[in-house]
Protein backbone atom coordinates (compact mmCIF):
# COMPACT_ATOMS: atom_id res chain seq x y z
CA UNK A 1 0.00 0.00 0.00
CA UNK A 2 3.22 2.49 1.39
CA UNK A 3 4.34 1.56 -2.51
CA UNK A 4 1.72 2.83 -4.32
CA UNK A 5 1.09 5.89 -2.41
CA UNK A 6 4.45 7.11 -2.91
CA UNK A 7 4.08 6.13 -6.59
CA UNK A 8 0.30 7.60 -6.82
CA UNK A 9 2.34 11.08 -5.10
CA UNK A 10 5.24 11.14 -7.75
CA UNK A 11 2.42 11.21 -10.09
CA UNK A 12 0.45 13.54 -8.76
CA UNK A 13 3.11 16.13 -8.15
CA UNK A 14 3.99 15.48 -12.34
CA UNK A 15 0.49 16.30 -12.73
CA UNK A 16 -0.08 19.27 -10.65
CA UNK A 17 2.90 20.69 -12.01
CA UNK A 18 1.61 20.60 -15.95
CA UNK A 19 -2.02 22.03 -14.54
CA UNK A 20 -0.03 24.55 -13.17
CA UNK A 21 1.96 25.35 -16.78
CA UNK A 22 -1.29 25.02 -18.53
CA UNK A 23 -2.85 27.87 -15.76
CA UNK A 24 -0.11 29.91 -16.78
CA UNK A 25 -0.15 29.68 -20.59
CA UNK A 26 -4.11 30.17 -20.65
CA UNK A 27 -4.89 32.36 -18.05
CA UNK A 28 -8.80 33.41 -17.55
CA UNK A 29 -9.21 37.39 -16.97
CA UNK A 30 -11.77 37.74 -14.09
CA UNK A 31 -13.56 35.55 -12.15
CA UNK A 32 -16.48 35.56 -14.01
CA UNK A 33 -15.00 34.73 -17.39
CA UNK A 34 -15.38 31.09 -18.60
CA UNK A 35 -12.13 29.29 -17.12
CA UNK A 36 -10.44 27.80 -20.02
CA UNK A 37 -7.50 26.66 -18.59
CA UNK A 38 -9.60 24.19 -16.07
CA UNK A 39 -11.49 23.40 -18.90
CA UNK A 40 -9.02 22.16 -21.18
CA UNK A 41 -7.07 20.62 -18.17
CA UNK A 42 -10.42 17.97 -17.78
CA UNK A 43 -10.50 17.83 -21.25
CA UNK A 44 -7.15 16.47 -21.82
CA UNK A 45 -7.50 14.26 -19.30
CA UNK A 46 -10.77 12.89 -20.14
CA UNK A 47 -9.29 12.19 -23.23
CA UNK A 48 -6.24 10.61 -21.74
CA UNK A 49 -7.87 8.62 -19.47
CA UNK A 50 -9.83 7.13 -22.20
CA UNK A 51 -7.15 6.19 -24.52
CA UNK A 52 -5.08 4.56 -21.28
CA UNK A 53 -7.90 2.55 -20.26
CA UNK A 54 -7.46 0.43 -23.80
CA UNK A 55 -3.35 0.40 -22.95
CA UNK A 56 -3.05 -3.03 -21.38
CA UNK A 57 1.12 -2.36 -20.22
CA UNK A 58 -0.28 0.52 -18.14
CA UNK A 59 -3.06 -0.98 -16.74
CA UNK A 60 -2.12 -4.46 -15.98
CA UNK A 61 0.52 -3.44 -13.95
CA UNK A 62 -0.73 -1.87 -10.52
CA UNK A 63 2.50 0.39 -10.66
CA UNK A 64 1.98 1.54 -13.60
CA UNK A 65 -1.54 2.63 -13.27
CA UNK A 66 -1.10 4.10 -9.85
CA UNK A 67 1.57 6.71 -11.21
CA UNK A 68 -0.17 7.25 -14.31
CA UNK A 69 -3.92 7.24 -14.00
CA UNK A 70 -4.33 7.85 -9.79
CA UNK A 71 -1.13 10.13 -10.23
CA UNK A 72 0.03 12.06 -13.38
CA UNK A 73 -4.02 12.34 -14.22
CA UNK A 74 -5.39 12.63 -10.48
CA UNK A 75 -3.30 15.98 -10.14
CA UNK A 76 -3.45 17.41 -13.54
CA UNK A 77 -7.57 17.00 -13.67
CA UNK A 78 -9.00 19.98 -11.18
CA UNK A 79 -12.87 18.41 -10.16
CA UNK A 80 -12.15 20.79 -7.08
CA UNK A 81 -11.17 24.34 -9.25
CA UNK A 82 -14.20 23.12 -11.35
CA UNK A 83 -16.51 23.87 -8.41
CA UNK A 84 -14.81 27.07 -7.26
CA UNK A 85 -14.76 28.31 -10.25
CA UNK A 86 -18.66 27.61 -10.70
CA UNK A 87 -19.97 29.53 -7.58
CA UNK A 88 -17.04 32.52 -8.52
CA UNK A 89 -19.44 32.45 -11.49
CA UNK A 90 -22.79 32.86 -9.46
CA UNK A 91 -23.36 36.36 -10.53
CA UNK A 92 -23.79 35.17 -14.41
CA UNK A 93 -25.96 31.71 -14.20
CA UNK A 94 -26.03 30.82 -17.38
CA UNK A 95 -22.11 31.02 -17.89
CA UNK A 96 -21.58 28.71 -14.58
CA UNK A 97 -24.28 26.33 -15.98
CA UNK A 98 -22.74 26.05 -18.94
CA UNK A 99 -19.52 25.51 -18.18
CA UNK A 100 -20.39 22.81 -15.70
CA UNK A 101 -22.24 21.07 -18.22
CA UNK A 102 -19.67 21.69 -21.27
CA UNK A 103 -17.00 20.05 -18.61
CA UNK A 104 -19.35 16.87 -18.27
CA UNK A 105 -20.47 16.21 -21.88
CA UNK A 106 -16.97 17.32 -23.86
CA UNK A 107 -15.64 15.60 -20.59
CA UNK A 108 -17.48 11.84 -21.36
CA UNK A 109 -16.65 12.79 -25.32
CA UNK A 110 -12.95 13.22 -24.92
CA UNK A 111 -13.28 9.70 -22.63
CA UNK A 112 -14.81 8.06 -25.37
CA UNK A 113 -12.50 9.16 -28.22
CA UNK A 114 -9.87 8.62 -26.04
CA UNK A 115 -11.13 4.77 -25.49
CA UNK A 116 -11.76 4.52 -29.31
CA UNK A 117 -8.20 5.88 -30.33
CA UNK A 118 -6.64 3.19 -27.73
CA UNK A 119 -9.06 0.21 -29.34
CA UNK A 120 -7.26 0.99 -32.57
CA UNK A 121 -3.75 0.49 -31.71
Amino acid sequence: MLKFGFVAAIGAALGSLFRLQISYLIQTPSDTSFPWSTFLANVIGALLIGLIANYSKIMNSEIRRHFVVTGVLGGFTTFSALAVETLQMASTPLMSISYVVATFIVGIAATHIGSLLGDRR
